[in-house]
């Protein structure tokens, strides 16, 4: 008797323990908590999807028909995880002979454009010092916002020029030399490794993002790009840009009034952003849905064996080497733009994204078995309580999905194991009942 109650016990416990992915009602209610609109999910391993789903709407409940969220169709801007695609580019030039990660930059540049150090002008500056934030650049608010455009409008500037207006400035560069391994988080310097793979290449960083490494993951340009204008035919696919937090709109409109936010109405609390692009496009604005990118972070998963073909390169986009944050505010350990992170307890590497609007995550666990996309409309632009939620539930769900997922990989030795105790236990009682006997 006593070895049948031990029986169904463990049956009880795996079956509880188990249970999982969380439901659809339960992720619902930390979206709403957080006032996250909705959210494309996809879980994955080296082989297949293991768990596809689009939880809530495009935008807040504010008006009846809302677009329904679908991690296959609904188009979102992937913010900063567009910089892995930088990392792959550079490693591609890399392993044409055509880069060199340790040579001066100006050696890939215009005679015309030189970039130096206005601290350190005799320490040179290497791809791979942009490629691990190690270059001294840092953060000018003043010029950035003014990247920011309504539309496609980014299309009309040049890169290499916006670049190097930017790092014109004394205040676009922080008191530390470059190479120090002191990182600085900077989207004009992730832009300038995209601007040296363009100069290479010898076509803009967006043909070739399309030609060499969509194109080669059966990615067509409908369902992925820079442009609003790739998705003229989805339009209805795009998930808008809103804000919960009417109080932000004053700010808003003085840092970005091209950008023309407005309050969605009187009654509610929410902003609406009108689609809007940025001249850094290639930090922060490819554009595609939680399952194309999936395709792009299965191949991360196996060694990217259809986009590179040397494993030392995957090798150097995943190694860290010891750092110091500048700001010491970050816990990130960066390889060439991909970063390594604890969420929940665990290691993981991959990239996060933040823009007006929508936030996102793309995490792989540190064998690089098992990968999480969460793309989500949630704002975590401002440095508010409200912001912090949004990214607190991020993270819960990224860290619910891998206990989940992690558990059912190792379901079948725990299976295997659950079957010799439920063997032994059987031979077990009937060798005591004849014993009795």
């Amino acid at each position: 008797m006593l070895w049948l109650f031990f029986i169904i016990a463990l049956i009880k416990a795996d079956s509880t323990e188990f249970q999982c992915p969380p439901t659809t009602a339960s992720i619902e209610h930390l979206l709403d908590q957080a006032d996250i609109p909705g959210a494309s999910i996809i879980v994955l391993n080296r082989d297949e999807i293991l768990y596809e789903k689009g939880i809530g709407y495009h935008s807040p409940p504010l008006s009846e028909g809302r677009q329904i969220m679908n991690a296959s169709s609904s188009i979102f801007v992937l913010a900063s995880i567009s910089k892995t695609f930088i990392a792959v580019a550079a490693m591609q030039l890399v392993e044409l002979n055509l880069l060199d990660l340790d040579e001066d930059i100006n050696k890939y540049l215009s005679p015309r454009m030189k970039i130096i150090h206005p601290y350190y002008p005799n320490v040179i500056i290497t791809t791979r010092h942009l490629l691990t934030h190690t270059a001294g650049i840092g953060i000018n608010l003043e010029e950035e916002y003014k990247l920011y455009l309504p539309g496609d409008d980014f299309t009309k500037t040049n890169l290499g020029d916006v670049i190097e207006k930017y790092l014109s400035y004394n205040a676009s560069w922080l008191p530390i030399t470059p190479g120090h391994n002191i990182t600085s988080y900077s989207n004009v310097g992730a832009c300038l490794a995209a601007f040296i793979v363009e100069r290479l290449a010898n076509t803009s960083f967006e043909e070739y993002v399309q030609e060499k490494i969509l194109k080669i993951l059966d990615i067509d340009r409908e369902n992925a790009g820079y442009r609003l204008s790739n998705f003229q035919n989805k339009k209805q696919n795009l998930v808008g840009h809103y804000v919960y937090n009417a109080s932000w709109l004053e700010s808003f409109q003085y840092l970005v009034p091209q950008l023309n936010v407005s309050r969605v109405d009187n009654v509610s609390d929410w902003l609406y952003v009108p689609f809007y692009g940025i001249s850094r496009y290639p930090a922060g604005y490819l554009r595609m849905s939680a399952y194309s990118l999936s395709r792009f972070f299965q191949s991360f998963l196996n060694n990217f064996t259809t986009l590179l073909h040397n494993l030392f390169s995957i090798e150097e986009i995943i190694h860290v080497t010891p750092q110091t944050s500048y700001w010491n505010m970050t816990g990130s350990e960066y390889g060439l733009l991909w970063y390594w992170k604890t969420i929940g307890g665990r290691r993981l590497i991959g990239h996060e994204g933040s823009v007006i609007g929508i936030t996102t995550i793309m995490m792989a666990n540190e064998k690089r078995n098992l990968g999480v996309i969460i793309l989500t409309n949630g704002d975590t632009v401002r440095e508010d309580s409200q912001s912090e939620q949004v990214q607190n539930t991020i993270n819960i769900l990224t860290k619910e999905l891998f206990d989940c997922f992690e558990k059912s990989t190792n379901k079948g030795s725990t299976y295997r194991s659950f079957n010799f105790i439920f063997i032994y236990g059987i031979i077990s009682i009937i060798f005591r009942f004849f014993i009795i006997i």
